[in-house]
């Protein structure tokens, strides 16, 4: 195995104000939302890990993505190597108006560990 085991024994995330390393811009999740969104209304989040391409290589690959609104669980989506691409779109619905929620995507790779990434949106009517 390559690469710095310390990366499998946290949960690896970009602190607020700390610059991406070149590790993190492939690896952390990227959730694609709108910033405010309309309460009881349908929107589509869309989860792709990394701002750069990840390698999906059988040696190399995401292993599933992890979805959530806040610590609430909502789904996991696993992939296979060469033939998916590490990237989801799940339809979700808030309905608590006013309030500012953080969705959260954690991701796996087979050889860096487990990555977190998350988004602040705000609900109004």
């Amino acid at each position: 195995m390559h690469g710095d085991k310390a990366l499998f024994c946290r949960v690896n995330k970009v602190e607020p104000g700390e610059e991406k390393s070149e590790i993190a811009k492939k690896h952390v999740p990227v959730i694609e939302i709108p910033e405010t969104l309309t309460a009881k209304q349908f929107y589509d989040a869309t989860i792709k890990v990394g701002e750069i391409e990840h390698p999906n290589e059988n040696e190399h690959f995401i292993q599933w993505i992890e979805f959530y609104v806040g610590n609430v669980y909502l789904g996991r989506f696993d992939f296979a190597p060469v033939m998916t691409k590490p990237q989801v779109t799940v339809p979700i619905v808030l309905s608590h108006i006013g309030l500012t929620t953080q969705l959260r995507a954690v991701s796996r790779c087979n050889l860096h560990g487990i990555w977190e990434g998350s988004v602040d949106v705000k609900t109004a009517k």
